[in-house]
């Protein structure tokens, strides 16, 4: 007697719920630097090029080892259970230590560049295990009808670190309250990382294999968020500095930097829920790439209100971006992408997250030099929506079937080799 359809697996939200919270972590102690950088410059004049460092260090990081980390984490994921997440605690332990280290050379020795910027290496590697552990958590604890949207929450760690750091900032305009902030939750992430990563990891999984194929499309779809991540963190690494030299306060500044993040914010739980239902993914992605070309194409003529309003429609397209990158993975792979998947798109993004604040900071030097910042930014971003066309060229048409491209027309189920 044939047997009835296996019941549909729900989604477990404490671990989605974790995974995302260690994303957003992360990219806190990335983006408490920015709101402050101003006011930190003044108090402790280092080289702009080394200002940029303090950022680009989380990028350089990554890149050396996020791909070390992605198949290590996949092998623990391979084992399941318990085990998996003994290692995967081990590793956010780790990461928790590493962060409150880092904020605690950076209390005490400011004004030295080369201890600063040590600092903020330490809380890059924190970062690298937090950026792939997080995703890959929250996609295997989502069931696949879920998965789009959660995919959507993801792509937000971004800009709700952005708005942790900004909000700080704004209660109390003191860098040092932020990395004190810092201080606290890595150390919460080392005294409890390891419990919630059993309590996350208990399911045990098939192994992960990725064809050749597959390899570089992962490759390929992580050089588009390598371009886009690139102009992204440039832009928004130094938008207070550049507010700073039109006059505007530190508070002012803030204000206007939050605008694009929470437009983003919101556009990234939007484009999740729109993809799980039927949104055509990698369309969505060549639109919104187009439309943030357009942007930086008109940047450079406005200012005052139109200027803001551009600030927001740059925040729409740069909630709908992320997003769909981050699903990316999951349909080139036919299903929920883990660790080794992650590692290989957050590798390629690194390189963006590195050279895109060092370049502009070397750039800009008064207000004239942003308009060429813009114009290069429009460039880079037409670029990526390039690689995008060829993206959904190579993964052709059958990869767009289904609601939320996570089921059979992937790559890796049934999809074009």
């Amino acid at each position: 007697m044939a047997q009835g359809p296996e019941p549909a697996r729900k989604t477990a939200w404490a671990g989605v719920a974790f995974g995302v919270s260690l994303s957003c972590f992360a990219a806190y102690q990335q983006f408490k630097l920015p709101p402050v950088l101003p006011d930190l410059l003044r108090e402790f004049p280092h080289d702009r090029a080394v200002a940029a460092g303090f950022m680009s260090i989380y990028a350089l990081i990554g890149l050396a080892v996020s791909q070390p980390l992605g198949r290590w984490l996949q092998g623990a994921e391979r084992r399941g259970g318990l085990a998996a997440g003994s290692h995967l605690g081990l590793g956010l332990v780790l990461a928790g230590a590493l962060s409150a280290l880092g904020c605690v050379i950076g209390l005490i020795w400011p004004q030295s560049a080369a201890l600063f910027l040590s600092a903020r290496g330490l809380e890059g590697l924190a970062f690298a295990i937090c950026a792939i552990a997080g995703p890959a958590i929250a996609a295997q604890a989502a069931a696949p009808r879920d998965l789009p949207l959660i995919t959507g929450l993801l792509a937000g760690w971004i800009p709700i670190g952005q708005i942790g750091g900004a909000l700080a900032a704004w209660i109390v305009p003191d860098w040092r309250f932020l990395w004190l902030i810092g201080l606290a939750l890595g150390l919460a992430l080392a005294l409890f990382g390891r419990r919630g990563a059993r309590a996350a990891q208990r399911r045990s999984l098939p192994p992960e294999s990725l064809s050749r194929r597959q390899t570089r499309l992962l490759w390929l779809g992580g050089s588009i968020f390598l371009l886009w991540s690139g102009q992204y963190f440039a832009f928004m690494t130094w938008l207070t500095s550049y507010l700073d030299l039109h006059g505007l306060s530190l508070r002012e500044s803030i204000g206007a930097y939050l605008l694009p993040v929470v437009v983003l914010l919101i556009f990234n739980v939007v484009t999740g829920w729109a993809l799980g239902r039927g949104l055509p993914l990698l369309h969505t992605l060549i639109f919104a790439l187009a439309s943030q070309a357009l942007v930086w194409i008109a940047a450079p003529f406005a200012d005052g209100w139109p200027g803001i309003a551009l600030l927001a429609l740059y925040g729409i397209g740069a909630g709908i971006a992320p997003t769909c990158l981050f699903q990316v993975p999951h349909r080139i792979v036919g299903g929920a992408a883990r660790a080794g998947a992650f590692g290989i798109v957050m590798a390629a993004r690194n390189i963006g997250v590195f050279g895109g604040p060092l370049l502009l900071g070397l750039l800009i030097g008064g207000p004239d030099d942003w308009a060429r910042g813009f114009w290069i930014f429009a460039g880079v971003t037409f670029g990526s929506m390039i690689l995008a066309i060829l993206l959904r060229a190579l993964i052709g048409p059958p990869a767009e079937a289904g609601s939320g491209g996570t089921g059979s027309g992937g790559t890796g189920s049934g999809g074009p080799r």
